[in-house]
Formats: C-alpha cells, sequence, structure tokens
C-alpha cells in the first residue's frame, strides 16, 4: 500500500502487521508453502539529497531520517528476510517495484495537472514501471524460481520537467523546497492532490535503482522503459505525444523539431 488514500496507521497494519501474518501462516507446520513472493518499493530506500546515483539491493539504511512508509517497508523486508532465514524449505523473493502511473495513483494525478506545482531549485531524475510489467516480474518470480531481492523498474530515467511536459503541462516552481509538510498542505489546497511524504521526497530528491541483478539473474527486463511508461500514461490525454530524443538529454530540441515539422504539415502546399 505504497500509494494509497489511507492514514499512516491503516497502512502499517496492511504492510507490517499483514505481512506477519501471512509469513505465520506459511511457517505453520502444515503450510504447504513452497514459494513466496513479496511486493516492496523503490520507496524502501527513501530519498534525501545525500543519496547515491543508483540504489543497488544492498543499500537500503536504518539510519536514515525516512517517511513513514519507507520504515514500514524496512519492517516489513526485515521480517522477510528472517522467515527465509528460518524456513529454508520456502523460496522467498522480494521484488522493489519502481514508481507507477496508471492513472489512479497520486503521481499520476499529480502529472496531470495542468500546471504542476514543484520544489524551487529541484528537479529530480524518476524511474517508472509499467503496470503491465509489474505484474510480469511477479509471474515471473513465482514461475523462475529465483530468491533473493530484486529491483524492478524501466530502462532509462526522466526529469520530472520532462514528465510534467510529455504531459502537457506546464511546470510551477512554487513549492518550498524545505518544510515539504507545510508544501503537501498547499498542494492539496490549491490542486486537490493529497501527496504523501515519501512522494514529496521524491520528487524533491528522486530514487534511481541499478537494476542488473534483474536482467542476470532472472534473465528478464521491463518491455517497457521509463519514457514509454510516461508515454503511455499521456495516450490516455488529449496530448501530443513527443518522439524520444536522441540523446535523452536533447529533450527539449525534439520537443521543438516535433512542433516544427508539425506545423509545416499544417501548411498549404507552397508555403512550408
Amino acid at each position: 500500500m505504497v500509494d494509497s488514500p489511507t492514514e499512516e496507521r491503516s497502512i502499517h497494519e496492511t504492510d507490517v502487521i499483514g505481512t506477519m501474518n501471512v509469513l505465520v501462516g506459511c511457517a505453520a507446520p502444515s503450510s504447504p508453502v513452497r514459494r513466496l513472493v513479496v511486493k516492496s518499493s523503490a520507496v524502501v530506500y527513501g530519498a534525501s539529497p545525500s543519496d547515491p546515483s543508483f540504489f543497488s539491493e544492498d543499500m537500503t539504511n536504518w539510519d536514515k531520517p525516512a517517511s513513514g512508509i519507507t520504515r514500514d517497508l524496512l519492517e516489513m523486508e526485515q521480517l522477510v528476510s528472517e522467515f527465509a532465514l528460518r524456513n529454508e524449505h520456502c523460496g522467498v523473493t522480494v521484488l522493489r517495484l519502481g514508481l507507477r502511473v496508471s492513472e489512479d495513483t497520486t503521481l499520476a494525478r499529480y502529472l496531470s495537472l495542468p500546471i504542476v506545482p514543484t520544489f524551487a531549485g529541484f528537479d529530480p531524475r524518476l524511474q517508472l514501471l509499467h503496470e503491465d510489467d509489474a505484474a510480469e516480474a511477479v509471474v515471473r518470480s513465482v514461475i523462475g524460481a529465483r530468491p533473493g531481492v530484486f529491483n524492478v523498474a524501466g530502462d532509462g530515467v526522466i526529469l520530472l520537467s520532462q514528465a510534467i511536459g510529455i504531459m502537457g503541462g506546464r511546470p510551477a516552481p512554487v513549492l518550498p523546497p524545505y518544510g515539504r509538510w507545510l508544501s503537501r498542505l498547499g498542494l492539496k489546497a490549491l490542486a486537490g492532490v493529497e501527496m504523501p511524504a515519501h512522494l514529496a521526497d521524491i520528487l524533491s530528491f528522486g530514487v534511481v535503482m541499478d537494476c542488473t541483478r534483474l536482467v542476470s539473474e532472472l534473465g528478464w527486463r521491463p518491455a517497457y522503459s521509463t519514457r514509454q511508461t510516461m508515454d503511455a500514461l499521456a495516450s490516455g490525454k488529449n496530448v501530443d505525444l513527443v518522439e524520444p530524443p536522441s540523446p535523452p538529454q536533447e529533450y527539449e530540441l525534439q520537443v521543438f523539431l516535433q512542433q516544427r515539422r508539425r506545423r509545416r504539415q499544417q501548411l498549404p502546399a507552397g508555403r512550408n
């Protein structure tokens, strides 16, 4: 329940207490369970200005200041790790799924605003995962029987400003970069978007995972890149998709060239 409108207490009961109850059932002497796949999230790493460029699976940090949901995920994964050590007959796979932007997520609603309030001075990298790939990762983990912890996200990253542009919006750097709890209240009042604390951290500092282990050990990579995941969201809106630029940092140039080409196509013959 990383993206949920419910209170943090309810989320804790689901993510931690609920996981504990499942593990107790799986550990029972009469339990037939031999494979356990646990959905975690990139949010387990938290987001701060001192973060590395990429998080590998062994880089979780209990000492790092974090949101309530990040702490819940750390606690949940600790319970799962202890279960795996005590129950060697059961193969355990933990999937740290990247951020998703299906239409019912907070991040998608935020990016869909016509004017998107952003944190002043910050343009973080975003790494996304398509819902189809999230489901595929779970299926492959069950069938493939590969125990361990795996980061799961689409190839590549995009900047927050690029994601806003893909959705046809305009960034407005009006949120103060610190005291983000106050910014979250302002965002709810101005735009009707209730942003959880962990997402506010990510929209300030970003979080990007290293998914090398997913490819090398599971032999699979998500079908949708981060950019294609954003395009899939934008295709449900009345906006023009921007062709993927090459090199990727030339996004603004690609927007300009594509718009100019479209304008020329709309001109009467002989005037372009």
